[in-house]
């Protein structure tokens, strides 16, 4: 089953679900609604996030600080699952960010532009919650959207072509 339906799935059919699968969906729910019970029921209270800000805690209530700022920065924020992989006790999600850049991000001034660039995130498991978490972001398409970032060439392909000439 494609995980980007997990959002149609009853309770019924996610309680049928391998429990890291249930636990990637509650995380994901949990970041993209703010939801504190169901951080605080997938999250552990010794969570560790290797890709937080400084000064950002741990535990449910530093997940929850992370998506707070990414819902400050960009209304209508979503995160579509794309892809799910998992295997003993990690699991591996793939999605799509995507909002408007309506708030600071980074020490830059809401611009108002559109924005949709994928994340790769990877979560440790361990007695039923997330202990760790990794992740990899396009934040350099996000810049170039928002208008933070524009190198002299449109892409590498022409970077390159730039050193032959």
């Amino acid at each position: 089953m494609p995980v980007a339906d997990a959002g149609q799935l009853t309770p019924e059919q996610i309680t049928a679900l391998p429990e890291v699968v249930q636990i990637a969906i509650g995380v994901g729910r949990a970041f993209g609604s703010l939801d504190q019970v169901l951080a605080h029921r997938y999250i552990a209270a010794d969570f560790v996030d290797h890709e937080a800000s400084p000064g950002v805690g741990g535990g449910p209530e530093g997940y929850l600080a992370t998506a707070r700022y990414m819902h400050s920065a960009f209304s209508q924020a979503s995160w579509t699952p794309e892809d799910l992989f998992f295997a003993d006790d990690k699991f591996t999600v793939r999605v799509t960010f995507s909002g408007v850049h309506t708030g600071d991000f980074l020490g830059v001034a809401p611009t108002g532009r559109e924005v949709r660039v994928q994340h790769l995130h990877v979560y440790r498991v361990s007695a039923g919650k997330v202990v760790e978490h990794w992740g990899a972001r396009d934040e350099l398409t996000l810049l170039r959207q928002i208008g933070a970032f524009s190198p002299s060439h449109p892409d590498p392909a022409a970077a390159a072509a730039s050193l032959v000439s």
